[in-house]
């Protein structure tokens, strides 16, 4: 498929899907939205890649949302306010839910919907000069948005979470590395090494099994323990089952490298 406003590139199981609207420091409109929908949808259905990348092109990550959308969003009238809104649900809810993991390559600011498209992502990387806040707020609107108020208390904390939503504080990579929001912060140089050491080790993984392991990992932010169990249980059933499941124990007694093919 071809995009107007992303790239995107898969190669050796790993897909980047890169905003490419590097003069607006790639803020999200109603477009962007739709491709990167569908482009998840896509990989999805290939099922070529074993890891997504998200990152910026060119000094942003991405700013938030489009000026020119979120002012035809305020003119709009209650009911259309709300569809336009459920846009933005969609994709905060489909990048949490791909099947496969994600990772966040924070390349600059990452602002508003910027925060909330990092933060649906599973691991986030940052280069050093990388900025992030959840700034609604400062506009008068809720920073509880796109999933942000469910997400971030869970990667966080709830006092974190807390402070970054009222004050809509920008906070620099190193406070967001050390409150956990960012899984690690290296200089803007290393960051496309750094995430692709990070994307190969998760693309080498056994498919089926990484799959499930997000599915679990996402449940169990609202189930109990026991029905966790059972979900665990059931699922690890299937693994054992699949040839990469032999793959891996086999290459375990013949001290090799595991050679893992999703089946």
């Amino acid at each position: 498929m071809t995009y107007e406003t992303i790239k995107v590139d898969c190669t050796n199981h790993i897909a980047t899907i890169t905003l490419n609207q590097p003069d607006k420091l790639n803020s999200i409109g109603l477009k962007m939205i739709e491709e990167i929908i569908a482009c998840c949808d896509q990989l999805e259905k290939d099922g070529e890649a074993r890891v997504i990348v998200f990152t910026g092109e060119g000094r942003a990550f991405c700013a938030g949302a489009s000026l020119d959308d979120l002012q035809k969003t305020m003119q709009a009238k209650s009911a259309d306010m709300e569809a336009m809104l459920r846009n933005w649900f969609a994709l905060a809810w489909r990048i949490k839910n791909v099947e496969v993991p994600t990772i966040a390559a924070v390349n600059g600011v990452a602002l508003g919907g910027g925060f909330a498209l990092a933060l649906a992502c599973d691991i986030r990387i940052a280069s050093e000069d990388a900025r992030t806040g959840a700034v609604f707020v400062q506009r008068g609107a809720s920073s509880a948005d796109m999933g942000v108020s469910w997400i971030l208390p869970r990667v966080v904390g709830a006092g974190w979470a807390a402070e970054l939503m009222f004050t809509g504080d920008i906070i620099d990579a190193a406070t967001a590395e050390r409150i956990g929001l960012y899984n690690r912060v290296v200089p803007r140089e290393q960051l496309a090494s750094a995430v692709r050491e990070m994307a190969s080790k998760l693309a080498a993984g056994p498919p089926i099994g990484l799959k499930f392991t997000k599915r679990a990992l996402n449940r169990s932010m609202w189930e109990g323990l026991q029905a966790q169990l059972n979900f665990e249980g059931a699922y690890q059933t299937l693994c054992f089952h699949t040839e990469d499941f032999k793959e891996g124990v086999s290459s375990f007694y013949e001290k090799r490298n595991a050679e893992f093919k999703g089946s």
